[in-house]
């Protein structure tokens, strides 16, 4: 049996909004056009699967605090998972995916779904946001051409890859990263394969 506020929990999860701001203004490596591009892109595949903003305090709604992650694949559809966590521990799961193209055009909403989160899986959850400490990271990857310490310059291409977007909320702020040259940073990596795993897309993936 679901508690009441479990049960307000799902039903806010699944909430549409129609508008909102989806990504920051600032702390991009071009803020002149960067967060224009972005809002339409991120913003408008979010739109398509009904997910809310996450930037504002308002945001929280009734949660403690909220994580999504975004998956963009260039050719294939984009796909979103979102955690919600109310003040009194307990947690909902919520995923949507479209049937566009995550470079493209969104398309619409193909499949959604929602649970509450186990005790032992919200732990695992925190445990790899933690690590991953999304706050101390770069917003995005660093400049295209990269120095190494032999004076070698390297161009940074990442062609039709997939983009990966990270997003917390709680009390003390927002905190979003973005990778689209592959994901880097071990803790970050794992905390993407954790969603993934909590989220079934790899049987998800297959079914396709």
């Amino acid at each position: 049996m679901i508690v009441p506020f479990l049960a307000l929990m799902l039903a806010l999860a699944q909430a549409s909004p129609a508008t909102g701001d989806y990504v920051p203004d600032t702390g991009w490596n071009d803020d002149a056009w960067s967060r224009d591009f972005y809002e339409g892109w991120f913003g408008g595949q979010l739109r398509a699967m009904g997910e809310p903003p996450l930037g504002a305090p308002a945001d929280l709604g009734p949660f403690a605090e909220r994580f999504r992650l975004l998956v963009l694949p260039t050719f294939t559809p984009a796909f979103a998972s979102r955690i919600d966590v109310g003040p009194d521990g307990k947690a909902i799961l919520r995923w949507a995916d479209l049937n566009g193209r995550g470079g493209y055009e969104p398309g619409t909403l193909a499949r959604e779904g929602s649970r509450p989160l186990r005790g032992s899986e919200l732990r695992r959850f925190r445990s790899a946001l933690a690590a991953a400490a999304l706050g101390s990271l770069r917003r995005q990857e660093g400049d295209a051409i990269v120095n190494d310490a032999a004076g070698t310059s390297t161009i940074r291409l990442c062609a039709d890859g997939t983009t990966f977007v990270f997003e917390h909320l709680d009390a003390s702020g927002r905190q979003y990263v973005v990778r689209q040259c592959g994901i880097e940073e071990k803790p970050a990596r794992r905390l993407a394969r954790l969603v993934f795993d909590l989220t079934g897309w790899k049987a998800m993936e297959r079914g396709r």
